[in-house]
């Protein structure tokens, strides 16, 4: 009888991609693996000019150029195909932000990832040298188009943006205007800007972050997402990290972004930056892919965690209690002999208060009524303040 019901529950936690650890690994995973280098290199020859789209070619990207809008429609194109819906959102004479939307089971906790497909060159048509901005970046752009693709066809627990931004050139004027829309409601964001250069193969990929919203904590759990993935790339974790590109309004928002990107300074930076040699024979396309596949990798961890997913943020899991049996079927119970508990109460995974109850230090709550499933007990104490565990329902 114990083995029928444990071979129910794991049937449940998997179908709903609920939290035990070994499935949101394998739902990743899964994912993850479907992510082309084919359509990767397709999509950064036709941003580069290298593939024609349809009758056209784009030559330029940068700024209030036909080229810049040629760019816009293709975005756009490539989204209606796959059947996800968007935003265009204007911001000026010559500036449009795309934002592609996949509806989550709760549509007020957003998990974002962003990366701009402007580029530098000029607006005169009568200078030849063409600037085709294939690491800067055509390749973070791709790695947004894959991302949707592969996630198109999914629901997840929370919802998921992917922001194309225009003139990050002219000083992040497109993630300027949109990032304090996502105030109270943003899980984290993910930045792709140059994502396709490695020198020597040396497989460094720069995590940056700063001291905004819960920053400091994604960028650790990127770098611990890439040994539980196997993803063989090798984290440097920048703090404070460069704050001049699409992660950085997120910081000034108070918000909780990381880079995920190639090295940015020094030696090891990609000579070809913002120069007509930025092309994709210049990219190492294994790293590129290696890369593209970690922000989409990190992008669908959060998304499937049940904190995020309830709005509780990581840093407040408190070790400083017990709650047993757990799994539990009937009873549980938390303890702590430290602190004189106020109150408790229980969430669902999504969001939903399910149990408030007056407490005190040794206390025992009926579950027996609670469906099968992951929950969150939250404990507020006079001397420790909030903290919360997750327990599984039998």
């Amino acid at each position: 009888m114990y083995i029928s019901n444990m071979k129910n529950l794991l049937f449940v936690v998997v179908y709903l991609i609920t939290y035990n650890a070994f499935a949101q690994y394998a739902n990743v995973k899964q994912i993850v693996q479907q992510v082309s280098q084919d359509s990767l290199v397709t999509y950064v020859k036709q941003l580069t000019g290298l593939l024609p789209i349809g009758a056209d070619t784009i030559k330029t990207r940068y700024k209030g150029t036909a080229g810049n809008s040629m760019t816009e429609q293709y975005i756009m194109q490539k989204l209606n195909s796959w059947g996800v819906a968007f935003d265009e959102i204007v911001f000026s004479s010559t500036g449009k932000n795309i934002i592609a939307k996949i509806p989550g089971r709760r549509t007020d906790r957003i998990m974002m990832m962003g990366a701009h497909f402007d580029a530098v060159g000029t607006s005169n048509p009568d200078i030849t040298v063409y600037y085709p901005g294939a690491d800067d970046n055509a390749s973070g752009t791709s790695a947004l188009l894959e991302a949707v693709r592969v996630c198109a066809k999914y629901q997840f627990p929370i919802t998921l943006h992917f922001a194309f931004w225009d003139e990050e050139e002219q000083n992040l004027v497109g993630s300027k205007y949109t990032a304090p829309d996502y105030m109270n409601k943003l899980v984290g964001y993910i930045n792709h800007d140059m994502i396709g250069w490695s020198l020597n193969n040396d497989s460094l990929v720069e995590i940056h972050t700063a001291s905004s919203g819960h920053s400091i904590e994604l960028a650790q759990r990127v770098v611990n997402i890439i040994s539980l993935y196997n993803i063989p790339l090798i984290a440097k974790l920048m703090n404070p990290g460069n704050p001049n590109t699409d992660h950085g309004t997120f910081w000034q928002n108070n918000l909780t972004a990381v880079g995920i990107n190639e090295i940015y300074d020094g030696p090891l930076m990609n000579p070809h930056w913002h120069r007509p040699t930025d092309s994709l024979t210049t990219m190492n396309i294994p790293y590129f892919v290696s890369v593209s596949k970690l922000g989409l990798t990190t992008l669908l961890h959060e998304a499937m965690d049940s904190l995020n997913m309830v709005g509780l943020s990581h840093q407040s899991l408190n070790g400083n209690f017990a709650v047993y049996p757990n799994p539990v079927e009937d009873v549980l119970y938390i303890n702590n002999e430290d602190a004189t508990f106020i109150n408790v109460k229980i969430y669902n995974i999504y969001g939903n208060l399910v149990a408030s109850l007056a407490a005190d230090g040794n206390s025992s709550i009926s579950v027996k009524e609670l469906a099968t499933g992951i929950y969150i007990v939250e404990v507020l104490s006079r001397e420790k303040g909030i903290s919360r565990k997750r327990f599984m329902k039998k």
